[in-house]
């Protein structure tokens, strides 16, 4: 009698490009809806008595393409500087739905064998590449055609960066760097104390450029607030602009950063502004645009030492922090440096653009030099900072050495790290 062979019961896989393109769906059934809110909101509370209701998708469409990169054409204006924070917002939830795509391969791949890593790979790609063109397309389309959108080469490289770097993000939070050819070679100690490293150069950065903002309202508020006095309703008009620079924000601190570093900010046919000389204007009424004008007192000239000193913090401060800091040595700080500038760049390309009135047709940093000048600085304290923290640990493991029961480990700030290696490796023979 023949024995009967079963075979195993067939796995079904969800196509890359189906999967691609219920992701992109989602986000434009979030995206779509929320541009014609806004639009509508400031079509009621703006012009809405003088204007037709047929504004209201123009503006959204154009909402839409703008927090991408793209340049429009409205009431009589050109836009083409992004809200900022409402574009890293897109950056989440692209990056998100980029982070749910490769999950999803991932898991079928590790729940069949028989799928190699060339398909893998294979798969992984076409999905993202239906997710990135299944949302780019419709929304460029529609910018263009019904949000007067303008097809700039710099529009469209905001755009490639916006959605690729997002792409990337998902793709790392989900299979790390061990599945990409140059990168899984690096160690990864030194891959993580450069994430932590430039995690907090980040929000320090955030830290000191909201830190100098408010210095200079400090130091120019009788100037802020009569700037604010050619509104009809100076405590309205200040509200109103304090949600429209919220909307701004991360492209007002970077745009700071390049103050502080000596970059630069430009502020159109007013010439740029800088730490060490400022513009000359015309500027419209709004706070941190008045700040860029005007006056300083000589000694905020040293203003970049902020950077250098935020350099050496980020790398010094904490035990723990410290010793993975110096276990990675300059590799841990190049890579910390080559996040922080990849980082930086990308803001630097979407701080510039159109702002329409008044001259403020190249407005922001320049996104040629900023980010590097920026980094530049930066690194120059992280340098300083893995000096102090080795001259710190050879002279803790000298003292150690020659007094081992005067010492109190609580008064190192760094610990005995030499010792601790050396004891490691004995332990280890």
């Amino acid at each position: 009698m023949e024995e009967m062979h079963t075979s195993p019961h067939p796995r079904t896989h969800r196509q890359p490009v189906l999967l691609g393109l219920l992701e992109a769906l989602r986000i434009d059934l979030i995206a779509v809806p929320a541009a014609f809110v806004i639009a509508t909101v400031f079509w009621i509370i703006g012009l809405g008595s003088q204007l037709p209701y047929s504004i209201i998708p123009e503006w959204a469409f154009a909402l839409w393409g703008v927090a991408h990169g793209l340049s429009v054409s409205t009431i009589g204006f050109d836009f083409s500087l992004a809200p900022s924070l409402v574009t890293l917002g897109v950056w989440f939830f692209f990056a998100a739905g980029a982070k749910r795509l490769v999950a999803s391969i991932t898991e079928e791949e590790s729940a069949d064998a028989d799928i190699v890593d060339a398909a893998g790979w294979k798969q992984v790609g076409i999905a993202l590449a239906t997710y990135v063109l299944a949302y780019a397309v419709p929304m460029v389309s529609l910018t263009l055609l019904l949000g007067e959108g303008s097809p700039t080469p710099l529009g469209f490289l905001r755009i490639g960066l916006l959605l690729l770097s997002a792409s990337a993000a998902g793709f790392l939070w989900v299979r790390g760097v061990d599945d990409i050819p140059r990168l899984r070679d690096l160690d990864s100690e030194v891959w993580a104390a450069g994430g932590h490293l430039v995690k907090r150069l980040l929000w320090g950065s955030a830290f000191l450029a909201v830190l100098v903002i408010a210095a200079g309202i400090v130091l120019r508020w009788s100037e802020l607030s009569e700037s604010l006095q050619v509104y009809s309703s100076p405590l309205s008009a200040g509200v109103g602009l304090l949600v429209i620079q919220i909307l701004f924000a991360p492209g007002i601190l970077f745009a700071t950063l390049s103050w502080i570093a000596g970059a630069g900010v430009s502020v159109g046919v007013g010439g740029s502004s800088s730490v060490f000389h400022t513009a000359t204007g015309p500027v419209p009424h709004v706070p941190v645009l008045q700040l860029l004008v005007g006056d300083y007192p000589a000694w905020t000239a040293a203003a970049p030492v902020l950077l250098v000193l935020l350099g050496v913090l980020s790398v010094i401060l904490g035990r723990d922090h410290a010793r993975q800091v110096m276990g990675a040595s300059w590799a841990g700080l190049a890579t910390a440096a080559v996040k922080l500038f990849v980082v930086l760049q990308v803001l630097a390309v979407f701080a510039r653009g159109a702002m329409g009135p008044l001259g403020l047709s190249a407005f922001g940093p320049s996104p040629l030099t900023s980010a590097l000048v920026i980094t530049l600085w930066v690194a120059v304290g992280m340098a300083v900072g893995l000096l102090l923290t080795r001259l710190s640990d050879m002279q803790a493991a000298s003292g150690f050495s020659g007094d081992r029961d005067d010492f109190d480990d609580d008064e190192e700030p760094f610990g005995h790290i030499a010792e601790e290696r050396r004891t490691d490796y004995s332990d280890e023979d």
